[in-house]
């Protein structure tokens, strides 16, 4: 082969390399704005990081054909995103009103930023913090395919597996998850879980006494960012915790850990 064609050949070969993206596309549509309702209240440390996008997931998982949907997706980014170590869906369920969609999430690592704990710093540092729109979680096999949408997202994030925090009828979400998909499940923490939900052992639940009392969310941050950061359990002096409530399957979870 004359000198010619080899530089011919390495041309082509260079312009077909340039011709891949950096990251592979995914199904995620990011937006290069968050059209985010009162974004001028929002901490504008955390909205630097914010990211918008849509995700379009089939509206049956079991029959891709019959349609698809579109969810909004509400992205914190790590503060060190080179050492990112994954990613935390956190839900609010129906405690979360409409005019909040997408902010949950900012509001939620804007308090984060403010605790002193260790493991709170972790997750600010070395975790994406994810909000998704829910389908009717009330409706008939809603938990299901929410719980199937949350997974597509996982796969396109590309994380081997995800952290959980569900409030409300989130926590059936969260419930249904971890037993479609309890290989993917690194920890997961589901606060006041309808009575019958049952959890895998990978999952902590935290019942609270008085959940209407606004001491309860300084009580939860006591423990939560330890839990989905090391995997402990709360203590059982925990003032705000409803023993009673928790049972049997949190002593042996407790017993076993999460993440050992």
């Amino acid at each position: 082969m004359t000198v010619a064609k080899y530089l011919t050949c390495a041309c082509l070969w260079v312009t077909a390399s340039a011709a891949q993206p950096l990251i592979p596309p995914t199904a995620i549509d990011w937006l290069l704005d968050c059209p985010l309702p009162g974004a001028e209240r929002l901490d504008p440390d955390v909205l630097q990081r914010t990211q918008c996008g849509i995700v379009t997931v089939p509206r049956n998982h079991a029959a891709p054909r019959q349609g698809s949907l579109r969810l909004y997706l509400t992205r914190v980014g790590a503060r060190d995103p080179l050492n990112r170590q994954g990613v935390v869906f956190a839900q609010a369920g129906n405690a979360a009103k409409k005019n909040q969609a997408g902010t949950f999430v900012i509001h939620l690592t804007s308090l984060w930023g403010g605790y002193a704990r260790p493991a709170y710093r972790t997750l600010l540092n070395r975790y994406d913090v994810i909000e998704l729109s829910l389908r009717d979680l009330d409706q008939e096999g809603g938990a299901e395919q929410a719980a199937r949408d949350m997974e597509f997202v996982r796969a396109q994030l590309g994380d081997a597996q995800l952290h959980y925090l569900g409030n409300a009828n989130a926590t059936r979400l969260g419930s249904r998850y971890a037993a479609l998909f309890p290989e993917h499940v690194a920890r997961m923490v589901l606060v006041n879980a309808e009575h019958g939900d049952t959890a895998s052992s990978l999952v902590g639940q935290l019942h609270l006494k008085e959940p209407a009392n606004s001491s309860a969310s300084g009580c939860v941050a006591q423990w939560v960012g330890d839990f989905l950061v090391y995997g402990k359990h709360p203590p059982p002096s925990t003032r705000c915790q409803d023993n009673r409530a928790t049972g049997e399957t949190d002593r042996r979870s407790s017993s076993r850990g999460l993440g050992q």
